[in-house]
């Protein structure tokens, strides 16, 4: 009784979701009513450019798992491992064992993002369950202001971080289906915060054409509540004020002089923010087993993105893994996501040349992976390379283990 209303819920939150998400993919960024900053789309924003930097919470668009990164983030068909959590939940399902992930990424500006997951199968190994905690490190910052460019030598920092439970349930030998609940909060200069409620969810069907395997997989991730900020540093003193809206130089008692205000003290009030959207991003992906043998099996996968927070994304890996011997096996991966958010030219429109590496490359990663069984346990160590264009390069290592 108890498993079948599991499967009612998660069937009627996946439809939900489903019909939630055809906005999105129907309007993209360029017909969506905004909020906060990115609602002036017409101030001089140039026609197709992104909308990074006024969303909320974008750390959650940093990807976790250097599989899935390594092969140029087109994972969210092929995620069978504890690192599904992140690409798409429903992935979960494949798990036959316990699995717990920890990864750690060198991005750009000594930014720090660390990110943990634990997964368990139930009952008769339909039923999937876990949980997750990422930590995004900002490190001390220069306070500048226009008549201190050099800065005032005062800093900030900030970290955000989201939390958050999994579950995921087999439908059938060849569908399941994923849900993420998660708690996200953002907090900068001095416990200046503010927090939403999201989920991810995604469902991924699989089959066999041409004696290999075939993947179609849909998932949604970051859809939730919005976030305003809040906190002491948005307060500010109000004085007193004359009749006209001026604060007087000075004022006497109005029982002496009825034209006066009585004393009173300063007043303190609250700065109102905008309010900002999370990063929600709807995937449609395809993976399949070109070839599959004993010892070798090579896949190749390829995605479309529709996120909320720049054009439409489209992304394609491959892998190919070896079997060394029956407990050794290791592989190497490659990907390119293609991002239209930004200007690929060395000059913009205006003239001014652009600063940062040259962009060529952006979106190419590569990677590779080691994976060790003993007896019923396994230990699997991955690492990816992202280029980033005019913001660098990241580096990505994922440990996992499974028992």
């Amino acid at each position: 009784m108890l498993r079948k209303m599991a499967i009612r819920a998660l069937i009627t939150a996946l439809s939900f979701l489903a019909l939630a998400s055809m906005p999105l993919l129907a309007q993209g960024t360029a017909r969506q009513d905004y909020t906060g900053l990115d609602k002036y789309i017409t101030a001089g924003r140039p026609e197709n450019a992104s909308f990074v930097g006024v969303r909320a919470a974008e750390f959650l668009t940093i990807p976790v798992g250097a599989r899935g990164i390594a092969m140029g983030s087109a994972y969210s068909a092929v995620a069978d491992d504890i690192s599904s959590i992140w690409w798409n939940p429903a992935g979960l399902g494949f798990l036959d064992k316990r699995e717990v992930m920890l990864t750690l990424v060198d991005y750009s500006l000594d930014i720090t993002y660390s990110y943990g997951a634990f997964a368990s199968p139930i009952g008769d190994g339909k039923m999937v369950i876990g949980g997750f905690f990422g930590y995004l490190d900002v490190p001390d910052i220069e306070i500048t202001t226009i008549a201190t460019p050099e800065g005032t030598g005062e800093f900030y920092n900030a970290y955000d971080f989201q939390m958050g439970g999994s579950f995921a349930y087999n439908l059938s030998d060849r569908f399941t289906g994923g849900l993420n609940l998660k708690y996200v909060h953002q907090d900068m200069w001095s416990n200046m915060g503010g927090s939403a409620f999201a989920v991810d969810a995604g469902v991924i069907y699989h089959t066999d054409l041409a004696d290999r395997d075939i993947r179609f997989s849909f998932n949604i991730q970051n859809l939730g509540s919005n976030i305003t900020m809040s906190g002491p540093r948005l307060l500010t003193e109000i004085g007193p004020e004359d009749r006209s809206g001026n604060v007087p130089s000075g004022y006497s008692d109005w029982s002496q002089d009825v034209y006066q205000f009585s004393k009173r003290n300063n007043r303190l009030a609250n700065r109102q923010t905008h309010t900002y959207r999370l990063p929600t991003v709807l995937k449609i992906a395809l993976a399949y087993n070109l070839y599959t043998s004993e010892k070798v099996n090579f896949l190749v996968s390829g995605e479309f993105w529709r996120p909320s927070y720049i054009p439409i994304t489209y992304t394609a890996g491959t892998e190919l893994n070896y079997n060394f011997t029956p407990f050794l096996s290791g592989a190497l991966r490659m990907g390119w996501m293609v991002q239209a958010d930004e200007y690929t030219k060395g000059i913009d429109q205006s003239g001014f040349n652009y600063l940062g590496d040259d962009p060529t490359w952006r979106g190419l990663s590569f990677g590779g992976g080691i994976q060790r069984q003993i007896d019923n346990m396994h230990i699997r160590f991955s690492y990816a390379y992202r280029n980033k264009g005019r913001l660098s390069a990241d580096n990505f290592f994922t440990f996992g283990f499974g028992f």
